[in-house]
């Protein structure tokens, strides 16, 4: 069964989009340290800067993946969309990866979520883009 171009590019923007929106609610909240918020003094700052690279890249592809899906943008950049998703699966995961602690709320949890829902998103999108370059064989009818 040959799975529609469009319909998988708009699963993987649902996808990237749920990262997302768990993404900046993980940056809202208080949870993010034992101390308090991102925003706190004493706190680390690692995680606040690269979770919001990881929004940014993530808003990025969600963007991408949309415009591939309306067919605004030209298929010779295709891997453009792999290329974001990945930059945005290293962020979250050095996101919270920058500040390990057993201590850590739900904050953390939420950016462990992200980092897995852009991994899936960017699985989706690399399997889109084997699919668009495939060729059919077409064999003439032997008489």
């Amino acid at each position: 069964m040959q799975v529609n171009e469009t319909v998988l590019l708009i699963i993987t923007a649902v996808i990237t989009s749920i990262a997302a929106l768990v993404c900046v609610i993980s940056l809202a909240t208080p949870r993010w340290t034992i101390f308090g918020g991102l925003y706190c003094t004493g706190c680390p700052t690692a995680p606040a800067g690269l979770s919001i690279i990881a929004f940014i890249l993530l808003i990025a592809a969600i963007l991408i993946l949309i415009l591939f899906a309306l067919k605004i943008l030209p298929k010779s950049i295709r891997a453009l969309s792999l290329l974001i998703l990945f930059l945005a699966t290293i962020f979250t995961l050095s996101a919270h990866a920058s500040f390990f602690d057993s201590g850590t709320g739900y904050s953390y949890k939420l950016m462990v979520f992200a980092h897995f829902l852009s991994y899936i998103a960017s699985l989706f999108a690399t399997f889109w883009l084997g699919g668009s370059y495939a060729i059919t064989v077409v064999t003439p009818n032997n008489p």
